[in-house]
């Protein structure tokens, strides 16, 4: 027992002792412009958070790149764990970059602070040739961080609210990758607009102190800034297989290559954006957020129109900015036209400018009275981010002539405006002319008193009342018969609508949580009953709770539609399509058995 406790006392000391976490460099003297390398490697440890320290004099390239490594030799069991970081020098003189720190199970780690001298011209060459680019460490792992890694571009670093950036990721290859995946940065305070690229077909190639690079554009995309402050644009993570030669085999046909996969992670660096806010000075009164670059004009389909015959008035904004975000515009319409709601249309295209195109507003305009019209110019201003001053923009008044219907003309009748917007109608013949000649009359004998007209007239008002009642009881088993019936069928319209998200599973994500939201809401509003202009979360909550739902149903059911709006309006990554499918599928069903 005492021999026990002596080899378990021994070993636990032995492990303790093997936990190193070094910190190496590729060059302690370089000149302004080159490119350094920085590796942290923790061995006999399961290092969980890694801090990484401030590199001050140097510009961050690339990295964390992590790489781990696991053996078994004769039994012994050895691992170790890599962050590595490419840095570029920007200021002279001698930098001491503080120690980093790991946490493993019991402690903090720190490495050993590391020392740089930056000078005016290159001093040092580097140090493996061009024909073997891969090191292979002490714990025998293989340290690619200078063969693989990823860089985030960003085309301004200074911006106003709702001016546009584009950021762009790129990965930088000097291996072979076989496989790859990535995840789904979230861009908080940005409106965030992807566009769509192929990696393959946007490979190019760069050379980088001597060695070349294939460079692939992984993502880009559009955001515009929705708040004032320093924003950081967020790193883009991906996990690679690399595919590596291994030692040359021998056989009687010669000497063959053998090749191993290699799992490596690398991240791309953070850029952070100072986003100024829109000036209040001499900001106009008609300004509604728009920023960019824009023109506007305005159109309707006829100048010459009857009486109640309708008028299409078009108006379009075109340019380059914030277009998606713009809002109807506050137009000014004569009192003697009825106005409604516009169509909306847009047509627009994401580029690495940003976002351009044109949206139009289609209004139905109806005259009620004859006469000539003048529909007043429009106005609209918008933020010109190049020359940091508001600009106004104005379409030209429109002539509408107005004339009475040609077959009232004839007639010698007249329009008027019915009240509560009704359709107009025609007067002249609702007082007729004094009739000349008298009728027939008769004298009526008998006594109206306890004749049989006399006891129907007494026996209507309970008639009524009766039918009255009858009609209320028949109104109300038909609603409730109506409310039954959209509840039942609640269930199969869901399906419906996830079944159209489903099929556009592969689409656009505004379209497949469009559906998805759809499906919920109307699914609600059949199941508990609530009129649609009623529906909102707080009474879905209040319906639920009044029903006997669980209180996790109610959280899950608020998650999923919470996100759904997010993902509809501004992109996010809150969950996969096919895992917020499944979970509005699972909701549907929980409602159904719990209520």
């Amino acid at each position: 027992m005492r021999l026990l406790l002596t080899i378990l006392f021994v070993s636990l000391i032995y492990v303790g002792w093997s936990q190193t976490f070094t910190a190496k460099c590729s060059h302690e003297t370089v000149g302004v412009g080159e490119r350094v390398k920085i590796v942290y490697t923790i061995k006999g440890g399961d290092g969980k958070k890694f801090v990484q320290p401030t590199f001050t004099g140097f510009r961050l390239l690339g990295g964390p790149n992590t790489s781990s490594n696991m053996q078994w030799v004769n039994g012994v069991h050895s691992s170790s764990k890599s962050f590595s970081f490419i840095l570029l020098a920007e200021e002279i003189g001698t930098h001491t970059i503080a120690p980093a720190k790991i946490k493993t199970k019991d402690k903090v780690i720190d490495s050993d602070p590391i020392v740089i001298t930056v000078n005016k011209s290159k001093q040092t060459k580097q140090n493996t040739s061009q024909g073997n680019t891969k090191k292979t460490k002490q714990d025998g792992s293989v340290d690619l961080s200078s063969d693989l890694f990823m860089k985030l571009f960003v085309d301004k670093r200074k911006t106003y609210v709702g001016q546009q950036i584009t950021a762009t990721y790129k990965l930088y290859l000097h291996s072979q990758v076989v496989n790859y995946s990535h995840n789904r940065p979230v861009f908080n305070g940005f409106y965030a607009q992807e566009i769509k690229i192929d990696p393959n077909a946007e490979i190019k190639t760069e050379v980088i102190n001597g060695k070349q690079f294939r460079v692939a554009t992984m993502k880009k995309v559009v955001l515009t800034p929705q708040k004032s402050g320093v924003i950081e644009i967020p790193p883009l993570e991906m996990e690679l297989i690399v595919r590596m030669e291994g030692k040359r085999r021998r056989s009687g046909w010669g000497t063959f290559p053998t090749y191993k996969d290699v799992k490596v992670d690398v991240a791309s660096n953070v850029e952070k954006i100072d986003v100024s806010p829109l000036p209040l000075d001499n900001q106009p009164n008609d300004f509604a957020g728009a920023v960019g670059s824009f023109s506007i004009k305005a159109n309707t389909d006829l100048e010459k129109v009857n009486v109640n015959e309708a008028i299409n008035l078009l108006f379009r904004l075109e340019g380059k900015g914030n277009i998606e975000l713009i809002s109807e515009p506050l137009l000014d319409f004569p009192q003697d036209f009825e106005h409604y709601d516009p169509k909306v249309k847009q047509n627009v295209s994401i580029t690495a400018s940003g976002t351009k195109g044109y949206k139009t507003f289609e209004y139905v305009l109806i005259p009620r009275y004859a006469g000539d019209f003048e529909i007043p110019a429009f106005t609209m201003s918008y933020f010109d981010p190049i020359s940091a001053t508001y600009k106004r923009l104005k379409t030209e008044p429109i002539q509408i002539s107005v004339s009475k219907n040609g077959a009232d003309e004839q007639r010698g009748e007249m329009a008027y405006v019915a009240p509560k917007k009704e359709d107009v109608q025609i007067i002249g013949k609702d007082i007729r002319y004094i009739k000349s000649t008298s009728g027939a009359f008769k004298t009526k004998n008998e006594p109206f008193f306890d004749s049989a007209g006399f006891y129907a007239l007494g026996a209507l008002p309970l008639a009524s009342l009766g039918l009255f009642m009858f009609m209320a009881k028949g109104i109300r088993r038909r609603n409730l018969d109506v409310a039954s019936t959209k509840s039942r069928r609640a269930r199969a319209m869901a399906k419906k609508h996830l079944k159209v998200a489903k099929g556009s599973i592969n689409g656009s994500d505004q379209a497949f949580y469009e559906e998805i939201y759809k499906a919920l809401f109307g699914y609600l509003s059949d199941k508990l009953n609530i009129p649609v202009s009623e529906l909102s979360k707080d009474s879905i909550l209040s319906h639920l709770n009044s029903k006997g739902a669980s209180e996790t149903l109610s959280t899950d059911l608020i998650k999923v539609l919470d996100e759904c709006e997010m993902a509809r309006f501004a992109p996010m990554a809150a969950r996969g399509k096919s895992e917020m499918l499944s979970s509005s599928e699972s909701i549907i069903e929980r409602i159904e058995d719990e209520i």
